[in-house]
């Protein structure tokens, strides 16, 4: 009797088990089908895959997972090596997931890998077709090949199929292109375009007027060209909405944009006309200068006259300035609102000759709510160590009196940046710290190993303390 009673309780228990496990799983399915798939839209695709694997009645629901990434990490799991075996490869697993897929409204579709246009077009035209035909928020075709500086854009590029955007039934609202070429014909009419947001282009073959594209973008609000081949080196285009521009190594011989809501602005490029009309509420802006000579009159007159005088809170500048250059063209703008101010000097000629890096104290003059000033510097030249007494300084010395932090990197003791220094320092009546960095912070300067740095640093050392702690400021100078 009491081994039976035993024998029954376990069966009961087991019993209870068995019966609150498929009580449970009974709830689980029937939650109601919107549920569930917000549930798999919260996974990663691999995780969204594996799940629908645990019962049947879910086998069918990564079919309308809507968040479609095709990379190198999903399809072949990080794989290094590239080759024509692994093109092949992925090509053949994202047209079998796709020829099994059926969402109708997809959020995201993004496929990153280096493919060839010439090798790989049919392909890529029906990820393409299959983006649009799903109404998908966010497209990103990034082609481009993992060795990009050696890379031809006139030969292998995929050439993108724009009249698939020709129907207003499309409502991308993202669109990311790298490597690939575009062609816009002069009548173009994309209705498809009227919801873009976000656009941007990455290595890619511009051929026709890119204004053209941009005119039926009216709710824009993110642009980014980098890298492109323009076949119209100039854009001059009304874009109301526009928040953020960015404009690199697209080789542009004019830049003219009406965009009131902008507020950040990045461009590298060789000095050009700069026209940013009505832009009242930029904030940030920083500007690469791509030229050997000296940049520093460019800056102080067509920069501010092109509507960069409206940046309040900071502005960064990679120019060139030469030591031999001597004085510059009268400003005929200031920063008015502009509190921080970074310089990434590339300073070429004599370091004996110290009036083209002193001119750079004449910037302060076009900032007079200036907060923070960071010079970095790169000198190649060898430094020469002036004796005290031989400084210059300006004729006429400006009082700043917003100036509070000024870092100076780079600093090598040469004649320019000794004059700039002190000039700053008497300058600056309400100034809290002069930091003082032998340190080369710009990204262009030469790397050099260990034992070279530490007693290239040591001698900089000794020279700045020498020359700047010995003097009547010491208590404002920090030196590291």
């Amino acid at each position: 009797m009491v081994y039976g009673k035993v024998s029954n309780s376990k069966g009961c228990v087991r019993s209870g088990l068995n019966k609150r496990a498929r009580y449970g799983s009974f709830r689980l399915h029937r939650l109601p089908p919107d549920i569930i798939c917000d549930i798999f839209s919260r996974l990663h695709f691999k995780e969204a895959a594996r799940t629908s694997m645990v019962s049947r009645s879910w086998r069918r629901l990564w079919r309308c997972y809507p968040n479609l990434v095709f990379t190198r990490q999903t399809m072949l799991h990080g794989t290094i090596t590239a080759d024509d075996h692994l093109a092949a490869t992925f090509i053949s697993r994202v047209n079998s997931i796709l020829w099994q897929f059926r969402s109708s409204s997809l959020e995201n579709f993004i496929v990153k890998f280096p493919l060839l246009g010439r090798d790989d077009a049919h392909h890529i035209d029906g990820w393409v077709s299959f983006s649009a035909a799903s109404r998908a928020g966010q497209i990103v075709l990034d082609l481009c090949p993992e060795d990009q500086e050696d890379t031809d854009m006139t030969n292998g590029m995929y050439s993108f199929p724009l009249h698939i955007f020709f129907s207003g039934d499309n409502c991308v609202r993202s669109l990311s292109l790298g490597f690939v070429s575009l062609t816009i014909p002069p009548d173009l009419n994309l209705s498809g375009f009227t919801s873009l947001k976000k656009l941007g282009l990455h290595m890619v073959s511009i051929r026709g007027d890119l204004q053209c594209l941009l005119s039926h973008c009216n709710v824009l609000e993110w642009l980014s060209l980098t890298q492109c081949s323009l076949q119209h080196r100039s854009i001059c285009q009304k874009l109301c909405r526009l928040r953020y521009l960015c404009v690199r190594k697209c080789r542009l011989q004019k830049l003219h944009l009406q965009a009131p809501n902008l507020t950040e602005f990045e461009l590298t490029n060789y000095p050009i006309p700069i026209v940013l009309a009505e832009c009242l509420n930029l904030s940030v802006a920083t500007i690469e200068l791509v030229s050997f000579s000296d940049c520093l009159s460019y800056v102080s007159t067509e920069l501010p006259a092109g509507g960069l005088y409206h940046v309040q809170d900071r502005l960064s500048i990679n120019m060139t300035v030469r030591t031999e250059s001597r004085g510059f063209a009268e400003s005929i703008g200031r920063f008015n609102n502009l509190k921080h101010l970074i310089l990434n000097i590339d300073v070429q000629g004599s370091s004996d000759n110290g009036s083209g890096i002193l001119r750079l104290a004449s910037l302060l003059e076009m900032a007079p709510c200036l907060e923070e000033l960071e010079p970095n510097m790169y000198c190649p030249s060898a430094p020469i160590y002036t004796k005290r007494g031989q400084l210059d300084k300006l004729s006429s010395v400006c009082v700043h009196k917003h100036l509070r932090t000024v870092r100076m990197t780079g600093f090598d003791s040469t004649r320019g940046q000794l004059e700039l220094a002190f000039q700053i320092l008497r300058s600056a009546p309400n100034l809290d710290r002069l930091i003082v960095d032998p340190m080369v912070r710009v990204a262009w300067s030469p790397r050099l190993d260990w034992s070279e740095q530490a007693d290239l640093m040591l001698v900089r050392r000794m020279m700045a303390e020498n020359r700047l702690l010995r003097s009547e400021y010491r208590h404002m100078i920090t030196l590291l």
